[in-house]
């Protein structure tokens, strides 16, 4: 299925609440663990739906911001996604609590109950007025960002269409288009500064009420890092300071021998060599196509999955 031709739903809430409650506590009064895993499926597929209305929103909005209707329906996601994550922490409520929780283990794994006590520990409802905050913040960062209309080579590019000029093979060129894209950062920059002191406040006000010491120690759960914690990405940090840096900083020397400059600027550093970088060879589909053979070739199942997503 091409991706234009998913169809969007407009979420209604009041509906979809209805219909976590019945679940959940179907889910809840269960006579055996067949007949709760049959409404853990439901849950599945009414979550599924959900995250799929928003992620259709999220995309169409950011290809085209100035879109009146997924502007507006982005709006509405910014304000109702908290509220459709409150349902799906109470389906993990459930979840944790079930009777049959021994035998859901065994059939689901032991990481989904990891995942749903760490999530439970993220929100209440509390906090529901910051994460919108938060929402309507990063909307109104994204559209500052695509708002960009730089007049470069007797056209009017927005940042993305600049990222050639940034690494042509002309340092003249280079240096120009950087002067552009920094100057438009430059003459919205309280703007972007509003917002990221507003991104900062709003999140250590909803770390602290839910009991975090600092946004730091409630992000690793929010993005559900189970596996390690900060004290260990801070032995990583020093690894890549002690062991990576050195290395990067001699292929950077080698960078600036090869483009025969004095000095290695920051405009200099997304061009490799001074006949230019790696272009794409052949048509879009001559790439797909090739793409899809290296999959098949490489795997039975980066084939399915690649043919799948094709």
């Amino acid at each position: 299925m091409n991706f234009n031709d998913y169809k969007y739903e407009h979420i209604e809430v009041e509906k979809i609440k209805d219909e976590f409650s019945e679940n959940i506590k179907n889910f809840e009064n269960s006579k055996n663990v067949e007949e709760q895993c049959e409404y853990f499926d439901k849950i599945i597929k009414l979550r599924n739906y959900v995250d799929t209305m928003q992620t259709l929103v999220s995309i169409r909005h950011s290809i085209d911001t100035t879109d009146k209707f997924y502007d507006k329906e982005n709006e509405y996601m910014d304000e109702i996604s908290p509220i459709l994550f409150g349902f799906t922490n109470d389906f993990y409520k459930a979840l944790v609590n079930s009777k049959f929780k021994k035998e859901l283990i065994q059939k689901y794994g032991k990481f989904l109950f990891d995942l749903a006590e760490n999530t439970l520990k993220t929100f209440s409802s509390e906090v529901i007025p910051d994460f919108q905050e938060e929402n309507r913040l990063t909307s109104k960062y994204e559209k500052l960002i695509a708002s960009a209309k730089i007049e470069f080579d007797g056209k009017e590019l927005n940042l993305s269409q600049m990222v050639p000029y940034t690494q042509s093979k002309d340092r003249n060129v280079r240096i120009e288009a950087a002067k552009k894209v920094v100057n438009f950062f430059s003459e919205n920059k309280e703007e972007f500064d509003n917002i990221y002191d507003s991104l900062v406040k709003v999140r250590d006000k909803m770390a602290k009420k839910l009991g975090y010491k600092n946004y730091v120690e409630f992000g690793y759960k929010r993005l559900s890092r189970l596996e390690y914690d900060a004290k260990m990405v801070a032995g990583y940090r020093k690894q890549v300071l002690e062991n990576i840096v050195p290395i990067h900083t001699e292929l950077r020397k080698r960078q600036e021998k090869r483009l025969g400059v004095k000095k290695l600027r920051f405009y200099d550093e997304a061009i490799k060599f001074n006949s230019g970088n790696a272009d794409p060879h052949g048509s879009p589909e001559w790439i797909l196509n090739n793409g899809k053979t290296m999959y098949k070739e490489l795997s039975k199942e980066t084939d399915e999955f690649f043919t799948f997503i094709k």
